[in-house]
C-alpha cells in the first residue's frame, strides 16, 4: 500500500461518525435518472434551462454560470483542494441541497447541516482500472476528474440512468502519462463567458481520467441497472455510450 493509500485509511477511522453521515444517501434516489455537469466549452445556458426540474450534480466552478440561467443543481462536489481554497467563499454561497467536499477541508465550511464530508482516496492504478466505490461512507476513489466522483456518489444514491453534460474532456493544456504539459492551441476550457484560468490550478491528468471513465463503464456494464451515458454536445470523451440531451428529455 502507497502513503496516500493509508493516510485515507487513517482519515476514515479518524472521521468515521462524520463519514457515515453519509449513510443516509443511500439508495434515496433509486430508479431514478440524473445528469451530471461539467464545465466545459460545449455547456450552454439553453441546455441548463432545460434541466429544470432534474436531479443535477454541479462541480467545479459551475458558480460561475449562474448570473446566466435561474437553473441551479440539486447537488454541488468538488475535490481539488487548490480551488476549494481559491473558491470558498463560492461554494459557501451556492444555492443547492447538497454539497460533497472531502474531510480534508471541513474546517473551511464550519457545522453546516448542507455539507458533506468524503475521505478522497489516491491509489496509484495507472495504467490499470481506477478504484471506484460502493460505499462512500468510507471513501471516493481518486480518478483525477470530479466527474468520476460524482459517478460514484450518484451510483451510492441508488440512480440507474447518469447522463453526463459538458464533459469535453478536451482540454488547452494537460498532463500526459508522465507528468509533462501537452498543449493543444484554440481549445478552449471552460463554457462560453467563464473568466475562469488554469494558472496556479490543478492541471487535468487525461490519461489517468480517461482510465477512470473506463473504469466507471466497465463497472456499469456488470452492474445491470446502472447505466452511464454520454449526453456532452460533442468533446472528446468516448468511455460511454453517446446519446442525445433532447431526444432524453423529450422521453
Amino acid at each position: 500500500m502507497n502513503k496516500e493509500y493509508l493516510l485515507s485509511i487513517r482519515q476514515y477511522l479518524r472521521h468515521r461518525s462524520k463519514c457515515n453521515e453519509l449513510k443516509r444517501f443511500k439508495d434515496v434516489h433509486k430508479g431514478q435518472r440524473c445528469f451530471i455537469i461539467g464545465t466545459g466549452p460545449s455547456l450552454t445556458v439553453e441546455d441548463l434551462e432545460k434541466l429544470k426540474g432534474e436531479i443535477t450534480f454541479g462541480s467545479n466552478r459551475i458558480f460561475e454560470i449562474f448570473p446566466r440561467t435561474s437553473w441551479r443543481p440539486t447537488y454541488y462536489v468538488n475535490q481539488d483542494f487548490k480551488l476549494i481554497d481559491k473558491y470558498t467563499p463560492q461554494i459557501m454561497r451556492i444555492d443547492c441541497q447538497h454539497v460533497f467536499v472531502p474531510i480534508d477541508v471541513k474546517g473551511r465550511f464550519g457545522n453546516r447541516i448542507d455539507f458533506s464530508y468524503f475521505v478522497l482516496r489516491h491509489k496509484d492504478f495507472y495504467p490499470g482500472d481506477a478504484d471506484f466505490s460502493t460505499h462512500i461512507n468510507r471513501y471516493v476513489g481518486q480518478g483525477f476528474t470530479v466527474t468520476y466522483g460524482a459517478i460514484q456518489l450518484a451510483h451510492y444514491m441508488g440512480f440507474s440512468e447518469v447522463y453526463l453534460l459538458g464533459i469535453d474532456h478536451n482540454y488547452s493544456i494537460s498532463l500526459n502519462e508522465k507528468g509533462v504539459p501537452v498543449i493543444n492551441k484554440d481549445v478552449k476550457d471552460y463554457f462560453e463567458g467563464s473568466k475562469a484560468s488554469n494558472q496556479g490550478m490543478n492541471l487535468p491528468r487525461i490519461v489517468e481520467s480517461t482510465m477512470a471513465y473506463m473504469t466507471a463503464r466497465k463497472f456499469a456494464d456488470a452492474h445491470p441497472g446502472f447505466n452511464i451515458y454520454n449526453a456532452t454536445r460533442g468533446g472528446k470523451l468516448e468511455a460511454f455510450e453517446r446519446v442525445n440531451l433532447d431526444e432524453i428529455l423529450a422521453q
